[in-house]
């Protein structure tokens, strides 16, 4: 990347902010940085972090998720999914607030899928017009599969979760499926990459059900050591409750991966059922224990599968993203007099 024409400001979010990614404190960090800039356009990558702008320049902000904008003012609605239910709902209730204010003064977004931009649109009352939706891209090689690999992945069958949010991601039902399907695919394991402050309750339910033998939870790594995971794994598993998108699966349909998600969100829009992967209802531990199997036991279908998933992956190229980024900025900026 040339960096020559670039100019490096650093900031700090403060060491008490519980946001994720400390997005409130950058708010104010980024907005004092701002004062001392003479720019023709801001963009936020994160659209949160504009909350506390109040500058006069033109501004646009990315939208990444839209669980926030799904958020029920109803605590017990999340009590069935999550453990840490009132936490997790005292702290929707905040960034739902802040994140509302936030979008509604920039003046343009981007989101990463059309179920993104329509959620967004909806619950925060933007009009629909002012959301683009840009897909992200990502400069992935697709390397063949050979017999042997297949072979490996088989004879030795893994199941693969990618992501920090584990109870979001699906993995309580991945887990519901595993007491039959081990009773069926003898050897069955399932790994799970991602650090969560939740994985101790993870951990509890996998040894309620038996299958704690079968699971690793391998915590976080960087992410240049995760090819290797998906490049041995068999199948990639993530039924989310809810997705803005999900990028992990074209990191896994570029390792020759056949992958299955949550019927829901952004996955909708790059995963279609049958042809580059499936798609299951959020919770439906039986057919996603039918699904795993079919993927396993298929040797045709999942062929065809993992075809299909490379060529979904060269249709979200990096490049692709920065154009239609830059053709967007060409609407907003403009000199100041």
């Amino acid at each position: 990347m040339n960096t020559e024409e670039m100019d490096f400001i650093p900031v700090s979010l403060s060491k008490h902010d519980l946001t994720h990614g400390g997005w409130y404190s950058l708010s104010y960090a980024y907005a004092e940085v701002i004062k001392k800039v003479d720019a023709d356009l801001i963009h936020f990558t994160d659209a949160r972090e504009s909350y506390s702008y109040k500058g006069n320049i033109p501004a646009i902000g990315t939208l990444h998720d839209d669980y926030f904008a799904r958020h029920k003012w109803n605590p017990f609605y999340y009590k069935d999914d999550y453990v840490d239910w009132m936490k997790r709902w005292l702290y929707y209730s905040f960034v739902t607030l802040t994140e509302r204010k936030a979008l509604r003064n920039l003046n343009g977004l981007t989101a990463n899928s059309n179920a993104t931009a329509e959620t967004v649109s909806k619950a925060y009352d933007i009009p629909s017009e002012k959301i683009k939706t840009i897909y992200l891209g990502l400069d992935l090689d697709c390397i063949p599969i050979d017999d042997q690999l297949e072979n490996e992945r088989l004879h030795k069958p893994t199941l693969l979760l990618v992501g920090g949010n584990v109870q979001r991601k699906g993995l309580p039902v991945i887990l519901k499926t595993m007491p039959e399907l081990l009773k069926e695919i003898p050897g069955l394991m399932l790994q799970v990459i991602g650090k969560n402050k939740n994985i101790d309750r993870m951990k509890k339910l996998a040894g309620k059900l038996g299958v704690m033998d079968c699971v690793e939870f391998v915590g976080w790594i960087p992410p240049e050591k995760i090819k290797t995971y998906y490049r041995k794994a068999s199948v990639f598993v993530m039924p989310s409750l809810m997705e803005g998108f999900g990028l992990v699966f074209l990191e896994a349909m570029a390792q020759g991966l056949p992958v299955i998600g949550g019927n829901v969100g952004g996955t909708l829009e790059l995963i279609k059922d049958e042809e580059n992967g499936y798609l299951v209802n959020p919770g439906d531990v039986s057919t996603l224990g039918e699904k795993i199997r079919e993927l396993l036991i298929n040797l045709e279908l999942r062929r065809r599968i993992i075809e299909n998933g490379y060529s979904t992956v060269r249709k979200y190229p990096a490049q692709k993203m920065v154009d239609n980024t830059i053709d967007l900025y060409g609407n907003f900026s403009h000199k100041r007099g």
